[in-house]
């Protein structure tokens, strides 16, 4: 089965321009406008082909032929990064649909679902994984009043805004019956375009911890206060950022620690600051790194704390354990790349992503295709269109042998029933 790779990409490119910020990257945060004109596109789509689409209480979408279960499971994300790419998360989400597609097209019963995960990137709330937590019971009832914006509203309001929120659907989703979840997802890394390679197959999804830490100490004014004597949360945030940067570098083993958000308070060039609030993301495909790392790094904040004379609150803001993806799955995709002679490997994800969430559901998958000059959550994000059609069609084919195989299984099953006496 071929996918129509012009159609795949035809539906990347109007997605593309469903942003908040055209001409800076794709801006299209969840609960949004533009959210809400992606969700309405994808609606025309299933509704020609005559696919059933549903949205669950916190926006996640579900998209399959009629009556369909869901054993297999391909998802992503449709929401971004302020001034993102155009291919991360929404390339798996229209891979998936053109799967669907193609399975349709091609007069094959299948009982395979897209499911689209709301507000995976966090940049509402500051927390990854929202829709995805809420599926598999990491995310209770109550996060929904919890997790706030940075204007205070909380995740229901934006529910109850949008429509989504119904008290009377589940939260969570019921796994006994799928069978595997798969993911499509650009590289967002250098590997694969530096080495060439035409398909990654993930082996293990980075956990990561984020820490949000603030300095307060004494706002005055820039011109009229003495060096000696300052109480500068800025000086602390410097030596920190600096700190943080080193501790990654010194604990080897692919930990990584990123300073990404910071507030400063007033923010104004003549007034020594008062307060300064930013996170710290540290990620690595092993807890134990992780955990260290992030120790280290409160540990190391309260001590430049003390020495400056400032106080230092410290506080969790995600966390999520390093999740290794299916050896089944892998094993089927290294087979099936050595069939069609690709040029592959087995990688690691540094970013996270929904299906890790899954996979202590199910078994679960994920395959990479590059990034060019390893670039993502930035406007100059890009893949080569070969690049996108050859990925979809690898999971097209992966896919296609997974349902080949169940009906074996199945006919099997059937012929030794039938063969007793």
């Amino acid at each position: 089965m071929k996918i129509d790779g012009q159609r795949l990409l035809d539906d990347l490119y109007t997605l593309r321009k469903i942003t908040a910020t055209p001409g800076q990257g794709v801006t299209r945060f969840s609960y949004t406008q533009e959210d809400n004109r992606a969700r309405e596109y994808l609606s025309h789509i299933a509704e020609d082909y005559g696919f059933s689409m549903e949205t669950d209480a916190v926006g996640n979408i579900r998209i399959c032929l009629q009556q369909s279960k869901g054993r297999i499971i391909i998802g992503s994300h449709i929401d971004t990064v302020r001034n993102g790419g155009w291919l991360d998360g929404v390339y798996g989400v229209i891979s998936g649909l053109e799967v669907l597609r193609t399975l349709t097209d091609s007069g094959i019963a299948s009982d395979v679902m897209l499911m689209i995960y709301a507000e995976e990137e966090g940049s509402l709330f500051g927390s990854t994984m929202t829709g995805s937590k809420f599926l598999t019971g990491k995310y209770t009832a109550d996060d929904l009043t919890d997790l706030k914006d940075d204007r205070g509203r909380t995740l229901l309001d934006h529910l109850e805004a949008r429509g989504y929120y119904n008290a009377d659907l589940p939260l969570t989703m019921d796994f006994s019956s799928v069978d595997r979840v798969l993911e499509i997802h650009i590289e967002q890394g250098p590997v694969m375009d530096t080495e060439h390679l035409q398909i990654g197959i993930v082996d293990t999804v980075f956990g990561m911890h984020v820490l949000e830490i603030a300095f307060s100490g004494l706002g005055n004014h820039a011109g009229a206060s003495p060096m000696v004597g300052r109480r500068d949360p800025m000086s602390a945030f410097a030596e920190t950022a600096l700190a943080v940067e080193k501790i990654a570098r010194d604990a080897g083993n692919g930990v990584v620690a990123t300073v990404g958000k910071v507030s400063v308070s007033p923010g104004a060039s003549n007034v020594i600051p008062d307060s300064v609030r930013f996170t710290v993301d540290v990620r690595s495909n092993n807890d134990r790194y992780t955990t260290d790392t992030v120790q280290r790094i409160r540990e190391t904040a309260s001590k430049i704390a003390n020495t400056r004379t400032v106080d230092c609150t410290i506080r969790d803001v995600a966390a999520s354990s390093a999740i290794p993806l299916s050896r089944t799955i892998i094993n089927e995709m290294a087979a099936l790349a050595e069939d069609q002679k690709l040029v592959y490997r087995m990688m690691d994800s540094g970013a996270v992503h929904d299906t890790a969430m899954l996979a202590p559901f199910t078994d679960a998958g994920m395959i990479f295709v590059p990034s060019i000059n390893g670039r993502s959550h930035v406007p100059e994000e890009d893949t080569a269109e070969a690049d996108l059609i050859r990925g979809t069609q690898f999971l097209m084919d992966h896919i296609a042998r997974t349902i080949s195989q169940a009906q074996g299984r199945m006919r099997d099953q059937s012929s030794k029933i039938r063969s007793k006496p």
